[in-house]
């Protein structure tokens, strides 16, 4: 079990804002996408929330280092990237707070990424009786303790309180945007702190019962989703959601978390303008040799 920790927590980057003086502004996990016809090669893209970007033109990545004594910081230009179709967000739907980006392998750097047949769609919610109750986990950054000596992202836990049937009424920004929308979205029973947006929610990967069969040897740690925010706790107009920036959290906080859904990330990966991407890369690859 402990090895499996260690992975997933090795999978989460923390972001920073760009500038003079990098602040913490959330989580990001990387996702090996692989290269088509090059078998065993990923290409890292970074995951996180849409609202964790923001307005910002360049943001930071702390990665931990091979050599395990410092970490590195890596800037991605996300303007850029988005003029040069390296950046991805869920086509036709603006209100899905999720963002995808490109990554190089960067030398020195130390990370593990997840792989894509793990991240779960509904066919697999289905099929492994995914519902409320069950554990979940997600590694993801405290800001009052990230470490020095290398990246130390918090194991967190909770479980899914409710995967409604019906859409769910948003309200919540992205930068400087007002987004309101109705969502599919999953209800978790945790409690989402600040720097946990973009943080990847999965399945505990130990004993668990399901249907009428306890599976004493585990189940596979699945991507259910992204962390979005949490539900604030006083009454409050109904479209009122909270992401990760708010003062008095302890205060407001219901305790229930929201995360976006692992099949929308899934449809990120589906859509075109990703995969042609992907087949531009490996071409330019298989013409260096």
């Amino acid at each position: 079990m402990n090895d499996i920790m260690g992975i997933i927590a090795s999978t989460v980057i923390f972001l920073f804002s760009a500038g003079n003086n990098p602040q913490p502004i959330g989580t990001g996990f990387i996702i090996g996408y692989p290269i088509p016809y090059k078998e065993g090669s990923v290409i890292p893209l970074v995951v996180t929330a849409k609202h964790v970007l923001g307005d910002h033109k360049k943001v930071l990545a702390r990665f931990s280092t091979q050599a395990g004594s410092s970490t590195a910081f890596v800037q991605y230009d996300i303007e850029a990237m988005k003029r040069q179709n390296d950046y991805w967000e869920y086509p036709d739907d603006d209100g899905v707070d999720i963002a995808v980006f490109r990554s190089l392998h960067f030398e020195g750097t130390k990370y593990q990424p997840f792989p894509i047949e793990l991240i779960a769609t509904k066919k697999m919610f289905e099929e492994n009786a995914i519902r409320q109750t069950d554990r979940v986990i997600f590694p993801s950054l405290l800001i009052n303790f990230m470490g020095s000596a290398q990246n130390y992202p918090v194991i967190r836990d909770g479980s899914i309180a409710l995967i409604p049937g019906e859409k769910v009424p948003m309200k919540y920004k992205v930068g400087s945007r007002e987004i309101v929308t109705k969502q599919e979205v999953i209800l978790v029973d945790a409690t989402s702190i600040p720097g946990a947006s973009g943080s990847p929610i999965l399945l505990w990967p130990g004993p668990r019962l399901q249907g009428n069969t306890y599976q004493i040897g585990g189940t596979k740690p699945f991507l259910l989703g992204i962390m979005h925010g949490f539900y604030p706790a006083v009454p409050r107009e109904i479209l009122d959601v909270q992401t990760s920036d708010t003062k008095k959290m302890y205060s407001d906080n219901s305790g229930i978390a929201i995360i976006f859904p692992s099949w929308k990330l899934r449809d990120i990966f589906e859509s075109k303008t990703l995969k042609d991407r992907i087949q531009e890369i490996a071409k330019a690859e298989a013409n260096k040799k």
